[in-house]
This record gives C-alpha cells, sequence and structure tokens, in this order.
C-alpha cells in the first residue's frame, strides 16, 4: 500500500517524463530522417467498403447517459442481447465475425465507445473515468430496449464490462471477458513489483499531452499496419487484416479527435487511479468466462485454448470448478482441448485432466506442481 500511495506517483511522474523525452527525440529523428512523408496525411472522406456491408447488420444511433451512441446491429429483435465492447485502438468492425456468428441467437449489438468512431466524443480527460463508462453501458442497455444482456468485452471493453457487472449486475445475465484482469488484480500486480509495472510503460507514455496522437499519427497512420500486421505486434494470420480492413482504423481513427478520446481512457485512469484503488464489491455472483489469449492460440487448429483464472472464494469448490471446465468445452463446440491452466487454474487443469482425460489433447501447467487433488 505504501508503494501505491508514495512510490507509484513518484514513478509515474519520472517514467511520464522520460517517455515525454524519448517520443519527441523519436518524432524529431522521424520528421529530419523523412521530411517529405513523416507529416503526409490522406484525406479519407469516404468509408472504405467493409465499412458499408450490410451482411454485419444495421447502423443505429441510441442515446445514453446523455451522449449519441453509433451501434451496429444484427440479429431479430426479439432474441436476448449481445452487447460488444470493443478496445483499444479499436471500434465496432472489430466485432464483425461475431456480428455475423451470434445473430443467429442473439440481437448482437457491437457499439463504438465513448470517444471512438461514430460515437459522441466529449472533451476533457475527466469525460472518459471509468465510472463514465461503466454508466454508458449501464444506461444504454435499457436504452436498446432491454433489461439485460450477454456483456462481451475485450481489452478497455473489458475493463468497463467488470466495472457494470460492478455496479449494475442486474443489467447482465452472463459476462465474457477477453484478456482483461479484473481491476483490483490489476492494482495489485502494479503495486506488488516492478514486473507489471515495466509491462504497463504505455499507461505512462499516454500521459504526455498531444503527442501520443501526433506519433501514431505519422506516415499517415502508418502505425496501424505494424499493429494489425508487423512481425512483432501483428496478427499472425495477416489473411484476416487486409490493406481494405487496415484501412478502415485509420479511416475511423484519422477523423477529428479520433485517437485523443481513445487515449484518454489511458490518461484518465491514471489520474484517478482507479487501477490502484478500485471501488469494488468482494464478489460477482454473475456466470463469467474469461478468456485469455496467448501466443499460443494461432497455432492451435480445431482445437480449444482455454486459460482458466477462477477468483477465489470460499462458495467455490473444486467439484464446481471441475464441472465449469468439463461444460465448457463441448459448449465451445469441441470434444476435446488443449487444456492451459496457471496457478490456481492449474490445480484446476490437473483435476479435469485426471478425471477426464478424454476431453484433453494436450495439458500445459504453469506454477502450479502435481498433487493428489481430492478437495
Amino acid at each position: 500500500m505504501a508503494f501505491a500511495g508514495l512510490l507509484f506517483p513518484i514513478l509515474g511522474y519520472f517514467f511520464i517524463a522520460l517517455w515525454g523525452l524519448l517520443g519527441l527525440l523519436k518524432v524529431a529523428v522521424t520528421i529530419l530522417t523523412h521530411p517529405f512523408t513523416a507529416l503526409k496525411k490522406t484525406t479519407r472522406e469516404i468509408p472504405p467498403a467493409c465499412l458499408l456491408d450490410p451482411a454485419l447488420g444495421s447502423h443505429e444511433y441510441v442515446t445514453a447517459n446523455g451522449l449519441k451512441f453509433h451501434c451496429v446491429c444484427a440479429g431479430d429483435t426479439s432474441k436476448p442481447l449481445m452487447l460488444l465492447l470493443h478496445g483499444f485502438p479499436e471500434f465496432w468492425f472489430s466485432w464483425r465475425h461475431q456480428l455475423k456468428a451470434f445473430s443467429k441467437d442473439y440481437h448482437v449489438v457491437a457499439v463504438d465507445m465513448r470517444g471512438y468512431g461514430d460515437s459522441d466524443k466529449p472533451d476533457g480527460v475527466a469525460s472518459y473515468t471509468l465510472d463514465k463508462l461503466g454508466k454508458d453501458i449501464a444506461d444504454l442497455i435499457p436504452a436498446l430496449g432491454y433489461s439485460a444482456c450477454v456483456l462481451v468485452g475485450h481489452d478497455w471493453g473489458g475493463a468497463v464490462a467488470w466495472r457494470v457487472a460492478d455496479t449494475n449486475p442486474e443489467l447482465i445475465d452472463k459476462l465474457v471477458i477477453m484478456n482483461c484482469p479484473h481491476l483490483s488484480i490489476m492494482g495489485q500486480e502494479l503495486t506488488n513489483g516492478w514486473g507489471q509495472l515495466l509491462k504497463s510503460w504505455y499507461i505512462f507514455m499516454f500521459q504526455v499531452p498531444w503527442l501520443p496522437e501526433f506519433t501514431i499519427g505519422l506516415h499517415d497512420y502508418r502505425n496501424f499496419n505494424a499493429i494489425f500486421r508487423g512481425r512483432k505486434a501483428g496478427v499472425k494470420n495477416r489473411d484476416q487484416f487486409p490493406a481494405e480492413v487496415v484501412e478502415a482504423y485509420k479511416y475511423s481513427f484519422s477523423r477529428p479527435g479520433g485517437l485523443t478520446g481513445p487515449i484518454n481512457y489511458i490518461r484518465a485512469i491514471y489520474k484517478t487511479r482507479s487501477f490502484l484503488f478500485p471501488r469494488t464489491r468482494k464478489t460477482i455472483d454473475i456466470p463469467t468466462l474469461l478468456l485469455w489469449v496467448t501466443s499460443l492460440t494461432p497455432h492451435i487448429s480445431h482445437s480449444s485454448h482455454i486459460h482458466f483464472i477462477p477468483l477465489g472464494s470460499s462458495e467455490y469448490s473444486f467439484n464446481h470448478l471441475t464441472a465449469d471446465i468439463v461444460e465448457l468445452i463441448p459448449a465451445l463446440g469441441h470434444s476435446s482441448c488443449i487444456l492451459v491452466g496457471h496457478d490456481w487454474g492449474g490445480v484446476v487443469s490437473w483435476r479435469v485432466t485426471q478425471r477426464y482425460p478424454e476431453l484433453v489433447d494436450r495439458h500445459i501447467v504453469l506454477n502450479c506442481p502435481h498433487g493428489r487433488f481430492e478437495i
């Protein structure tokens, strides 16, 4: 706690200053070495055809929490609502495959969150606190005509989904989180040592005014090529991100204010320290699925890759935890899987492998020795 209360702000200002100086140096070098291309910008007035594909759904605008939200909707409105919350740097189009896949069973809605795409972009960092973001979604669900939904969040959308689950659990029938730890876990990792702090360097970099937006926009937003198709950060299967798809992201984020709102999410969470001292309930009772994608995933074909991280509670027995995974594998449409468990997730994965070996093709365990788990 002392680290969080005293050292973290001090280190924070140090890293902000460091990244500001390094960022300015990088920009200066880029402009000096590429004077004719670094500041080049393409005027993108017409959206790429892939954003207008009618097969993805209808484009609608819904007012919630005093703002206008752009939503793409697919599936019959008489079916249960599945609400999709994207991460950074993304927008509704990130859910293009899910809009098609789940519209048979749900009324699927992919929303541009505040500050993104065609949704309203309020000014100021204070407009992007986690409380306001959570209130957006809590108001959007009834505005769409539903009393509850299956809420799906990825990355920053996952952080907002966790907040809604904490403040308005009655609005969520089921919760699906992808690649986003609960904020209380994130806070613990940030304050318990250097590992996660160093991995979270981008939080400090984005605190610098205007420089992140300027840097991302260099070379006509070429950074999006690296993000989605680069050798280090890009997807393994580049066929999923052809030039037109990358252009769709450039179109969205190159529009006026297209980057400042999304980056303000990160600025706000640092200024409010809400990831260090989150106001949360002790437990979340909503049925929750946490999916964590790793570098192994692109190499797995026709199998499920599950990283199961149970939230510790005396109400959870190992029989229930084991049953969850045993039921989850066929529910995902597979007869077996590569099962990956870390720490207490490893305990559960050992138990599943021992009792239901037919469900496990390969077993990967991280930081959890084998034992006699008759709990």
